[in-house]
C-alpha cells in the first residue's frame, strides 16, 4: 500500500510512505504557484504526488489564534487546492486532526514550538537518510507529513492492511 500525506501550511510539505518498505520514506514540499495572497501549491504538482497513491492523507487543520485574515486566506487556498486535486483524482482520502496522530507519534501534549522540534527529532530517529534536511527547523512540515503516514499504517485506518511478517508492524 502507498500512503501519500499533506501537511498543509505555508508550504505544502508532502510525505509518501510504501508499506512494503517501511525503513524509508520520500518527503518534499509542493511547488507553489501565484502570488502573496493568491500563493497556493500547484495543482500538477501535486496530482504528480499523488499518482501511484492507494490512500491520501490530508491533516484536517483549521484558523489558529491571532493570524490574519489575509494569511488564513492563503491557508485555506493551500488546503483547498490540495483537497480540491486529491478528489478530482479520485483518489481515497482520510481527513487527520493534530491531537489524533500526535498522540499515537509521540508528540501529544507538547506546544506548537516544542512539538515542530520532537517531530524532526522523531523522524530523523525513523528515517535517517533525512536527517541533514530535518535538522532545519523550517522542515517540520515534511516530519509531520512522514510520521502522519505512519500514523495511518501503524495506528489509524491503514492498520488493517495485512502486512505478513513486516518488521514495522511490531514498532
Amino acid at each position: 500500500m502507498r500512503i501519500t500525506t499533506f501537511d498543509p501550511g505555508r508550504e505544502a510539505s508532502w510525505a509518501r510512505f510504501d508499506t512494503s518498505t517501511p525503513w524509508t520514506v520520500e518527503i518534499g514540499t509542493a511547488t507553489m504557484i501565484g502570488s502573496g495572497r493568491l500563493l497556493r501549491p500547484c495543482p500538477m504538482h501535486i496530482a504528480e504526488i499523488i499518482t501511484g497513491s492507494d490512500q491520501v492523507v490530508v491533516e484536517e487543520v483549521g484558523a489558529r489564534p491571532n493570524q490574519g485574515v489575509s494569511a488564513m486566506f492563503t491557508f485555506g487556498m493551500c488546503v483547498g487546492t490540495i483537497l480540491g486535486t486529491v478528489s478530482a483524482h479520485s483518489k481515497p482520502l482520510v481527513l487527520v486532526t493534530p491531537p489524533e496522530w500526535k498522540s499515537a507519534s509521540r508528540l501529544g501534549g507538547l506546544t506548537d514550538d516544542k512539538v515542530k522540534d520532537a517531530s524532526r527529532a522523531y523522524a530523523r530517529e525513523l528515517w535517517p537518510e533525512h536527517d541533514k534536511l530535518l535538522r532545519v527547523k523550517k522542515n517540520h512540515g515534511m516530519a509531520e507529513a512522514a510520521l502522519m503516514a505512519r500514523w495511518y499504517f501503524l495506528k489509524g485506518p491503514g492498520r488493517d492492511v495485512d502486512m505478513g511478517d513486516s518488521p514495522m508492524r511490531a514498532a
